[in-house]
């Protein structure tokens, strides 16, 4: 795991007193239908989703990246085995148990639930590993080219959602310092809760969606452990579909993103996914902001997921101990 790189600000090591931030301007207009983004053939577009732009998917040189499955190589005689086979069509889901808890857990053939019928299962691995940092109760893969991160990763359970801390006073302007991790859902004890206050887990994000459908979706994450007592995998990051505009040496997103994963005892469920543009919200109900997780690897350039098909062809094993695709380069999407 790589450490915070010494050129960066010691302001970097130092907390945000609030959940707000200081004043800051992108200069962007946008106009947007729903999320703001036109969507591109999703295999699983819901009615009134987001939308991502014709031209926006990133772009990936590694073979392993789950985007085009189609020009997999296999041999005649692997073909013939797979067609005497049932096809497996069990989607594995990236959780960074290495990076976040340092243990050499695993992920083997007994560990399945015999009456699990879900798709989805959980496997060890890292959706990007571009610089990897691990905080109290939340990991993170750093992107030096935007000074924000990529995806930032976090676990709710009972424990981490007891409320410990008193509550730091935010302050306004444009743009909050909005945090990925949400602090709500880190104050078991005030080291975790000053890691969120970290500026490598804040970015800037516009004030009225801060205080308003991005509230609204972070307690949507607490409200599913409460109600089911489960453990709840989130993804939260930005997305840059526009050319970059910089306040500050930091760079604005145009979006923020969001994967939910339900881990119940018996199986993992499909992953909510929402999409929301950094400005003003236009809608007030969540479902307008859904997505398909294919869109955010396309828009963001990480990788969620990966299907037995593609862990094959890259020569990996999926129920095994997985470390992730160490030479995986993703390119934000941009205009």
């Amino acid at each position: 795991m790589k450490e915070d790189k010494s050129s960066q600000s010691k302001a970097e090591l130092e907390t945000v007193e609030a959940a707000g931030g200081g004043k800051q301007s992108s200069g962007v207009n946008h106009k947007s239908t729903k999320s703001g983004l036109n969507q591109t053939g999703s295999a699983s577009q819901h009615r009134s989703g987001a939308q991502f732009p014709a031209g926006s998917q990133a772009t990936r040189n590694d073979p392993g990246a789950p985007v085009d499955q189609s020009g997999t190589n296999v041999s005649a005689a692997e073909s013939e085995e797979a067609e005497n086979h049932t096809v497996d069509e069990t989607i594995y889901m990236c959780i960074p148990v290495k990076a976040m808890f340092d243990n050499e857990q695993t992920v083997t053939e007994d560990d399945d639930v015999e009456n699990d019928s879900s798709r989805y299962k959980l496997i060890d691995g890292l959706p990007s590993d571009n610089d990897i940092r691990k905080r109290k109760s939340y990991a993170m893969s750093f992107s030096n080219e935007t000074n924000n991160a990529e995806w930032v990763y976090e676990i709710l359970n009972s424990d981490y959602l007891k409320d410990n801390c008193k509550t730091l006073k935010p302050f306004g302007n444009d743009y909050h310092k909005g945090h990925l991790a949400a602090a709500a859902n880190h104050r078991w004890c005030r080291e975790a809760n000053h890691d969120t206050n970290l500026f490598s887990n804040i970015i800037p994000q516009h004030k009225k969606l801060n205080q308003g459908i991005w509230k609204k979706l972070e307690n949507h994450c607490r409200k599913i452990q409460r109600k089911r007592n489960c453990n709840v995998h989130v993804y939260t990051g930005p997305l840059y579909l526009k050319k970059l505009n910089e306040k500050n040496d930091v760079s604005i997103p145009t979006h923020l993103f969001k994967v939910i994963i339900v881990e119940n005892e018996d199986e993992t469920l499909e992953p909510e996914c929402y999409v929301m543009p950094n400005e003003e919200p236009e809608y007030e109900n969540l479902k307008d902001y859904k997505c398909d997780i294919k869109d955010i690897e396309a828009a963001s350039g990480v990788a969620l997921i990966r299907s037995l098909k593609l862990i094959a062809a890259t020569q990996c094993l999926c129920l095994c101990f997985y470390t992730g695709y160490g030479l995986l380069q993703p390119h934000h999407a941009r205009f």
